[in-house]
């Protein structure tokens, strides 16, 4: 689901760099150095990659005919409480407001939002109450009359290590009659001061792994990561499961998700354990460009091979595939 509006300021900005090198040589100007780990998508005025927006401005959705503004994260209001928030986490709230710009009644676009936050693009948890009534359901049929607006009061939950961390959000906005979305990603920092450094485990050219077998923890060369497996309690014979997947989006375009399917086996028999699908078994919403998604992955094992070897094969949608191998105690 490639963004109209991505590739248009995609080529925008082209088109004015190259303007730019025509007009001015400069003999003396120094050779670039080594090539980044982290190829960077052109930067916008406000100094994000192109196709990403700031929180607190206007976005238009593709050719639909509507603007998007997402407000910058704030603590919601004390006493706001929802659903299953964990313990000890802390309920934000921000403000999406679509204003039709089509010149007639127009159907608001069926969106769904999808929240990370830090270096590694973890995912928020959706909080709805009486007052985060989050955005309406395509059910709904919303309209809206020209340039009149529909704002919507939206919830998340994240944990205390978040304070201060970047966030990314990626809409998909689905028209009315349409079967493509309309990707937009918005990017701000979540309010209170950042007190850990997730960029810790950002990939890089130092951690890449270059075996045929990656160890559970590392970076593969095409920057997808497992983490190590925590097993949980016993129960009917099984124990309980999770581990985190991250992709690395290091495109100047947005990924359609991270799009691993993986296999977990156990022991050195490689008997299969569990099997996920992105998008069934794990949320899988696009990653913007230039940056990071994490999918919490839940599943169970043979209580009978826990504590000892496990391995996970990970196959990204092109079919090419990288193991992984590990210890679960």
């Amino acid at each position: 689901m490639r963004s109209t509006r991505a590739l248009k300021a995609a080529a925008v900005v082209a088109l004015a760099i190259l303007a730019a090198g025509c007009a001015q040589s400069d003999p003396t100007t120094p050779t670039a150095g080594p090539k980044s780990d982290h190829p960077a998508a052109s930067a916008t005025p406000s100094g994000l990659p192109a196709g990403i927006t700031a929180l607190g401005s206007t976005s238009p959705v593709a050719q639909q005919g509507w603007n998007l503004t997402l407000q910058p994260f704030q603590q919601a209001a004390a006493g706001t409480s929802a659903g299953d928030v964990p313990a000890g986490w802390t309920v934000l709230r921000t403000q999406a407001r679509f204003t039709n710009t089509s010149g007639q009644i127009a159907r608001l676009p069926d969106t769904v939002l999808t929240v990370r936050y830090g270096a590694l693009g973890r995912s928020a948890v959706a909080v709805k109450d009486s007052t985060l009534t989050g955005l309406p359901t395509r059910e709904e049929a919303v309209k809206a009359a020209p340039q009149g607006t529909v704002t919507a009061e939206i919830g998340v939950a994240v944990p205390p290590q978040a304070a201060g961390q970047l966030v990314t959000v990626t809409a998909e906005a689905t028209q009315d009659g349409m079967a493509q979305a309309d990707d937009l990603f918005f990017e701000g920092k979540l309010p209170g001061s950042a007190t850990t450094d997730d960029s810790s485990g950002a990939p890089g050219g130092t951690n890449a792994s270059t075996g045929a077998v990656q160890d559970l923890g590392t970076w593969s060369q095409n920057r997808v990561r497992i983490s190590p497996i925590t097993a949980g309690p016993a129960k009917d014979g099984r124990r309980s499961a999770s581990a985190e997947l991250t992709v690395a989006n290091n495109q100047a375009q947005p990924r359609a998700g991270l799009g691993i399917t993986l296999r977990v086996m156990t022991g050195t028999s490689l008997t299969e354990a569990a099997a996920l699908t992105p998008g069934l078994d794990y949320s899988d919403a696009p990653v913007a460009p230039s940056r990071s998604a994490t999918a919490t992955l839940r599943f169970s094992l043979p209580a009978t091979a826990v504590p000892g070897p496990v391995t996970v094969e990970a196959t990204d949608r092109d079919g090419s595939r990288i193991t992984f191998s590990g210890t679960v105690d």
